[in-house]
């Protein structure tokens, strides 16, 4: 009979550990189903702090590409105070075909300050994406 309950009580554990293993693994990778968009997201303000302007231009949503050209995307990208030089994803909040995700955004700005010609820092900002057709879409929010 003992012999049965030690079995038993090691099949327990060795269940026990699958189910808390199993449940770390959810905890650690969330959402599989919004990877696509933290992709792109991703991607896109890569493309933007690199300067590649034409490519990120194409994750912006039908309708923003309907009234703004590439030209006109170009030049107001061109034309900012504040440079991008960085990106880190720190969270996403997702429906089923809305999503905003979270970055740690790195600037430079010239400053007016004698002796001091740039200024560097980070600010957190929320890009809003939506899905339509299948795809995620990058949606500014002017």
């Amino acid at each position: 009979m003992r012999i049965v309950s030690k079995s038993f009580k090691l099949t327990c554990q060795f269940v026990a550990s699958i189910i808390v293993l199993s449940l770390s693994a959810c905890a650690s990778n969330p959402s599989n189903k919004d990877d696509d968009v933290i992709e792109r997201a991703q991607e896109r303000r890569d493309l933007l702090i690199t300067g590649e302007l034409e490519e990120a231009y194409t994750y912006y949503s039908p309708g923003y590409r309907s009234t703004h050209s590439l030209i006109d995307f170009g030049v107001q990208e061109r034309t900012r105070r504040v440079q991008q030089t960085s990106a880190k994803y720190l969270s996403h909040q997702c429906e089923e075909t809305r999503c905003i995700v979270i970055f740690e955004m790195g600037f430079r700005i010239a400053t007016p300050v004698p002796g001091m010609t740039y200024y560097d820092g980070t600010n957190k900002v929320e890009d809003t994406w939506i899905k339509t057709d299948g795809d995620w879409w990058y949606l500014p929010k002017n």
